[in-house]
C-alpha cells in the first residue's frame, strides 16, 4: 500500500484526474456544464440503471440490449444524482482517470516520465473531440480502464516480465466486465488471450500455454456467474439471455454474405468513419508503422498488431456502423502517440527548465481544443427551460399519480427529467426493424388503446401532420397537450406529449 500511494503516484493520479475533469466537462454532455444529456442511449441506460435500483429486474420487466454490469454503473450514478447526469459524470471522470493512470503505466514502459506526461493530455484532448465519443457515457467509454489495464499487462509480458496467475485472473474478471457490458468489445481480449498462448506455444512451455488461457476463462464466466445469480434469484435468467443474446444477435438481420464481402464492407465502413477525424485516424493508422520502432519482442509487436486486427472484427463483424462503435478502436491513439514520442524522447528529457512551462502550455491547448473542437460546443448555449424534456416533464408531475411512456424513437429523456420509473414492459422504441422484432411496435398499440399511460411521449421524425397519418388511434384516445420541434444530431426531431381523454 505504501508503494501504491507514494507521494508521486498520487501526484500522477491527481494530474490524471485533473485532465480527466478538465475535458470531459468541455465535451461530455454529462457535464455539470450542460443543460441535459439528450443522447437516447444514455437515457435509456439511466432509465434501466435507475429502475435497477429501486427493485425492477432489467430484460425481465423492461425490454433492453446492452449489458447489465453498465446499468449497474447508470444505477450508481443515479442514487449520486436522481433526475441529472452529475452522478454519471463523476463516474465517468473516474472511470477515466483509471484509463489514463494505466496509459501513463504504459508509457512508462518505454519513455520517460516528462514525456509520458505530456502524452495524457494530448491522447485525452483527441479522444474526446472524435465523432465517436458523441455525447458523453458510451458503454465504450466505461470500458476504458479496462481496455488499458489489460493492455499494460498485455506490453508488459513481451516488455519486461511475463505474467503471473494472479495477473490472468485480474484480466479475467476483466473479460467477464466486458461480457456484462457489451459482449461485442471482447475481441480484444480474445487478441490477448490468443498473444499469451502463441507466446508459450513458441517457448514451448506448453503447460502454461494451456492453464493461463483457462485461468482467464474460469474467472470470466465465474464473474458472469455472479450476474447470473442475480437473475437467478429474480427469476429471470431466461430473459437475460433472451434479450441480451438472442435478440441482439437475431433481431438486427444481418446481412447473410460470404466471408470476403463482410470483410470488404466492414474496411470501407471502418475508413468511411475515419473520414471524420483525420488528425486523429492519422495518428491510429501509422501506429502499426510506429510499433516497429518500438523495444519490444519481435513476437509482441507481431501479436499486438493481430490483436488490433481481432479487435476491429469483433467490433465490427455484425456490419453495423454506429458512430460510437469506433470508440473502442481509437483507444489504441495511446500506442500511436508512444510510438510517435519514442522519436522525441531524448529531446523533451533534456529540456529541464523549459519543461514545466510545455506541460502547462500541452494541458491548456488541450484543454481548449476539447473545448473548440467538441461535438457538443453548440449545446453549450441553449437553456433548460428551452428544451421540451424539461416543458414536458413539468406539466407531466403535476398530476398526482401520473405514468408515461416514450414512443416514436429511443429514450428521450422523460423518465430522467420526471423521476418517474416505466410502467410498461417496452418504455421505448429500439432500432429494430418491424419485420424482425414486431413486439415492440405491436405493444405500443396495444398501450395506446388499452390506455395503458396517463402520458405518451412521442419522440419522432414526423410533423403532426404525417404522425396523425401514422398513428390515427393515438390522436383518438389521446390529446395533443404540447409539441415541439428540437434538432438532435443534425436532425430535425420533434417531441409530442399527449395525455390519455377524460384524465
Amino acid at each position: 500500500m505504501k508503494k501504491i500511494f507514494n507521494k508521486k503516484n498520487i501526484l500522477i493520479g491527481l494530474y490524471a484526474l485533473f485532465i480527466s475533469f478538465i475535458c470531459l466537462s468541455v465535451a461530455s454532455k454529462n457535464s455539470f456544464l450542460y443543460p441535459f444529456n439528450d443522447w437516447v442511449d444514455a437515457n435509456a441506460f439511466f432509465t434501466v440503471g435507475k429502475s435497477m435500483m429501486h427493485g425492477i429486474v432489467p430484460y425481465r420487466d423492461l425490454f433492453e440490449q446492452k449489458g447489465p454490469l453498465l446499468y449497474l454503473i447508470y444505477g450508481i450514478g443515479s442514487l449520486i444524482s436522481f433526475k441529472s447526469f452529475l452522478g454519471i459524470f463523476i463516474l465517468e471522470v473516474l472511470f477515466w482517470t483509471v484509463a489514463l493512470i494505466y496509459l501513463y503505466k504504459i508509457l512508462k514502459l518505454f519513455l520517460s516520465t516528462r514525456v509520458s506526461l505530456l502524452i495524457l493530455p494530448i491522447f485525452m484532448s483527441l479522444i474526446v473531440t472524435t465523432r465517436a465519443f458523441t455525447h458523453g457515457g458510451s458503454a465504450e467509454e466505461f470500458c476504458v480502464p479496462f481496455f488499458f489495464i489489460t493492455l499494460y499487462y498485455f506490453i508488459k509480458h513481451f516488455k519486461v516480465k511475463e505474467l503471473t496467475k494472479k495477473e490472468m485472473l485480474l484480466n479475467g474478471v476483466i473479460a467477464g466486465f466486458i461480457l456484462l457490458i457489451k459482449y461485442t468489445l471482447l475481441g480484444f481480449w480474445f487478441g490477448f488471450t490468443l498473444a499469451i498462448f502463441i507466446d508459450y506455444i513458441m517457448q514451448k512451455d506448453y503447460k502454461k500455454a494451456i492453464i493461463y488461457p483457462l485461468v482467464l476463462l474460469l474467472f470470466m464466466f465465474i464473474t458472469f456467474a455472479i450476474f447470473l445469480i442475480y437473475f437467478a434469484i429474480n427469476h429471470a435468467v431466461g430473459d437475460f439471455f433472451y434479450n441480451y443474446f438472442w435478440v441482439n444477435i437475431t433481431a438486427y438481420g444481418g446481412e447473410k454474405i460470404n466471408i470476403f464481402t463482410r470483410i470488404n464492407k466492414m474496411l470501407v465502413g471502418l475508413f468511411s468513419a475515419f473520414y471524420n477525424n483525420m488528425a486523429c485516424y492519422i495518428v491510429l493508422l501509422c501506429a502499426p508503422i510506429l510499433i516497429w520502432k518500438l523495444d519490444l519482442k519481435l513476437r509482441g509487436k507481431v501479436l499486438l498488431l493481430v490483436t488490433l486486427f481481432i479487435t476491429i472484427i469483433g467490433v465490427y463483424v455484425g456490419l453495423k456502423f454506429y458512430r460510437y462503435y469506433l470508440l473502442f478502436i481509437l483507444f489504441f491513439i495511446g500506442i500511436g502517440l508512444l510510438c510517435a514520442f519514442n522519436l522525441l524522447n531524448k529531446y523533451i528529457a533534456k529540456l529541464n527548465k523549459w519543461y514545466y512551462s510545455l506541460i502547462v502550455i500541452i494541458v491548456l491547448i488541450s484543454g481548449f481544443n476539447a473545448y473548440y473542437n467538441s461535438n457538443n460546443k453548440a449545446y453549450f448555449d441553449i437553456k433548460k427551460e428551452d428544451l421540451f424534456q424539461y416543458k414536458f416533464a413539468k406539466i407531466i408531475n403535476k398530476e398526482e399519480n401520473p405514468s408515461v411512456v416514450n414512443m416514436g424513437f429511443l429514450d428521450s429523456g422523460i423518465y430522467t427529467l420526471t423521476g418517474l420509473y416505466p410502467s410498461t414492459y417496452f418504455f421505448q422504441k429500439q432500432n429494430i426493424k418491424y419485420e424482425y422484432f414486431p413486439d415492440i411496435l405491436d405493444s405500443f398499440e396495444e398501450y395506446i388503446k388499452n390506455g395503458e399511460t396517463m402520458f405518451i411521449v412521442y419522440y419522432t421524425l414526423l410533423d403532426e401532420e404525417k404522425l396523425k397519418e401514422e398513428e390515427n388511434d393515438l390522436f383518438l384516445n389521446y390529446d395533443l397537450i404540447m409539441s415541439e420541434q428540437q434538432d438532435f444530431e443534425g436532425f430535425h426531431m420533434y417531441g409530442y406529449l399527449f395525455k390519455l381523454k377524460n384524465t
